[in-house]
């Protein structure tokens, strides 16, 4: 079946001259280049990275005036009627943020046209940069050596904003050590980050890393406020990559007053998606089918990817299919051609004790749609003034539609959850000369999503709202209760890979990687490597089909949802952390109160902590049938040790005396079995 990613659909359809939005872009500057109009003021508290902040604005700031303070922790400026306040925390050495209010007299509104942040240090010991946004192929990791790119000259730019990316950078080491991260509070606007070299005067190539850092916002349009308030991290302590994420996660939420949308227990069940085994090709008996499969093997959430709207029946491989598909995208209702009767498939899947979870994208109006007509005053233009297929976010009519729209589609077919995808470029400006009730694009997308979120909670309590890289961020996690990866069929490594990347900042909500695909005459074996993949990844999620694979594999498939079923509860709340540093990520840990789970994907391996556990599961999913790894703080004792194959079966039993804390497991155990130790008398 031909076919493309959902990742290269906007790329592909540019080419093809469709119209698909223009991105807000954000380019390295001309050598010698400044900011337009920017006014900086030096940041004493945060000297050793040279920090400053600077503003653009309507009335002009000449220059900034600093007043007295008592408190060493707070600076003030003055200049031309404005007043900005700077409040430094320093929770612990060489980790340092600040929160700024820029306010007028009177409280008299003015026009932001741009401000930003700098930073620059000289580095000694960076190895890898780190930014999220789309990840592989471009990248081959979120993990990337542009260190030696931006060593050589190179400039680098990229945009974030509330549907892509997270304003955060990280540079660590070669042991995946922080050793300087930047990033700043408001994840709204449209931000850009900038990064250039630059030399001390002495030997530009032989000085070694030196950096200057610029995040710049709103990217694209400009604000008009009577209060302006944002703020920004550094954080140079050392910690590992992950937990420095985290810490930033927990600051730009707690800070920004961002109130994560709790998953319900349906997020964690098992998920069987249609759009890698069927692309368009879908029809009632086809998903009811599956569906029945999905019972057989304990998957519990039926999710129905894009096609049940359109008639097509191939991919997006076409000029004329990518043309289809953007122009019948919009009416939210079932193609009655493959889906004659849709509530009553939902209906069976009901029936059968699963959920229906459906694909949508909340903002594409086609031309060719029954809901054009209605709404087509809401679609945005370009600088050109051509009409797009996407929604402007900033109309004043849109959340309110999307509201209706969506929470009519729910319950006409009795749905548990919606798939939000093809958000994209909702950042990028709207020229169209319809009201806009905002100018910030960040501002009308949030009001779109939570008009939708508040409407579907009211109708479900338990409904699921997920979406996937890069629009899955920080911001997401207010209005999506289920985050992913980007689409990532056949590559385990690099799909685990990005699974981490967003398990790093998602605690709180639901995570899972990209459906996971396998031939249908894979191994055995082979199929039990994915199945403990994508368990302990996240929530389990397949993207085959069922009617086509041999019994042996479902008999795999059944194993591993059993174990996920038996120990969901320390799978999806216990501390998910990668083992060790590198770019693919092979071993994972998630840790209970009394459980340890090791996922092991490598011969090479890290020693790993399991202080505390009664239960330690030793997964293979390495390539070999041998593994080798080193249980730190394990505790002296006696324990018993189950060997289990591909079907999770026992095919052996041993005891070991364990004398020192720290043991060296090394065992046969089955590819894609594992091996289970129990601690003796407890």
């Amino acid at each position: 079946m031909s076919g493309m990613s959902r990742r290269g659909f906007f790329g592909t359809a540019s080419v093809l001259g469709l119209a698909v939005p223009v991105r807000a872009s954000f380019q390295p500057p001309k050598e010698g280049a400044v900011n337009r109009g920017q006014v900086y003021v030096k940041l004493g508290p945060l000297s050793e990275w040279e920090a400053q902040l600077g503003f653009a604005l309507d009335p002009p700031v000449r220059e900034w005036q600093p007043q007295n303070s008592e408190d060493k922790n707070v600076v003030v400026f003055t200049g031309q009627g404005y007043r900005l306040k700077i409040v430094f925390v320093h929770p612990e050495a060489r980790r340092a943020t600040f929160q700024f209010h820029l306010s007028r007299e009177y409280g008299e509104v003015f026009t932001v046209h741009s401000y930003s942040v700098r930073s620059q240090l000289i580095f000694t010991d960076i190895y890898r940069f780190w930014d999220y946004r789309n990840g592989p192929s471009e990248t081959d990791a979120e993990f990337t050596p542009y260190v030696r790119d931006l060593a050589s000259g190179e400039n680098y730019a990229r945009t974030y904003a509330a549907n892509t990316g997270i304003p955060l950078l990280v540079c660590s080491d070669r042991e995946g050590h922080n050793r300087y991260a930047f990033g700043l509070l408001d994840q709204v606007e449209a931000t850009g980050l900038r990064i250039n070299t630059f030399s001390l005067g002495l030997a530009p190539r032989g000085e070694g890393l030196n950096f200057r850092f610029e995040f710049e916002k709103p990217v694209g349009y400009a604000l008009k406020r009577s209060e302006l308030i944002d703020g920004a991290y550094f954080d140079a302590a050392g910690d590992d990559w992950f937990h420095t994420m985290q810490r930033y996660t927990d600051w730009a939420e707690r800070a920004g007053h961002i109130t994560t949308l709790k998953p319900p227990p349906a997020a964690f069940e098992p998920i069987w998606n249609s759009w890698y085994p069927l692309g368009f090709n879908i029809t009632q008996e086809s998903i009811g089918r599956n569906a029945e499969f999905c019972k057989k093997v304990g998957i519990k959430n039926v999710s129905i990817d894009s096609g049940y709207q359109n008639q097509l029946t191939g991919g997006l491989g076409t000029s004329q299919e990518i043309a289809e598909f953007a122009d019948y995208t919009g009416d939210w209702v079932a193609y009655r051609e493959k889906f004659p009767d849709f509530r009553m498939l939902v209906d069976h899947i009901h029936d059968m004790g699963q959920l229906a979870t459906i694909w949508v994208a909340l903002f594409m109006l086609g031309k060719k749609t029954a809901a054009y007509k209605e709404a087509r005053g809401m679609l945005r233009c370009d600088a050109s003034g051509k009409e797009l297929d996407h929604l402007c976010p900033c109309h004043r009519d849109t959340p309110a539609y999307l509201a209706r729209t969506f929470l009519k589609f729910a319950q006409d077919y009795d749905l548990d959850g919606f798939w939000l995808d093809f958000m994209d470029d909702e950042h990028s400006p709207c020229h169209s000369s319809h009201p806009h009730f905002t100018e910030s694009t960040g501002e009308g997308y949030n009001a779109c999503l939570a008009a939708v979120r508040d409407a579907l909670m009211k109708y479900k309590p338990a409904f699921l709202i997920e979406t996937r890289m890069a629009m899955a961020n920080i911001n997401a996690k207010q209005f999506a209760n289920v985050l992913e990866t980007i689409d990532m069929p056949f590559d385990l490594d690099v799909n685990r890979s990005l699974g981490v990347i967003v398990r790093s900042f998602s605690q709180g909500v639901a995570t899972k990687i990209d459906p996971i695909q396998w031939h249908i005459r894979e191994s055995d074996e082979n199929v039990a490597v994915c199945c403990a993949t994508v368990t302990l990844a996240g929530v389990p999620v397949f993207g085959v089909d069922f009617r086509l694979l041999p019994e042996s594999h479902l008999r795999v498939v059944a194993a591993w949802m059993r174990f996920y079923g038996e120990h969901k509860n320390e799978l999806s709340q216990g501390e998910f952390r990668p083992v060790g540093f590198d770019l693919l990520f092979p071993m994972l840990r998630v840790k209970g109160s009394t459980k340890t789970f090791l996922y092991v994907g490598s011969s090479s391996t890290t020693p790993v902590s399991v202080d505390g556990s009664n239960e330690i599961y030793v997964i293979n999913a390495t390539s070999g049938g041998r593994v080798t790894v080193f249980l730190d703080k394990i505790g002296t004792g006696q324990w018993r040790v189950i060997n289990r194959n591909c079907y999770l079966e026992q095919v052996s039993e041993s005891q070991i005396d364990v004398r020192t804390n720290t043991f060296a497991l090394d065992m046969q155990i089955s590819k894609g079995g594992l091996v289970e130790l129990r601690k003796a008398n407890t």
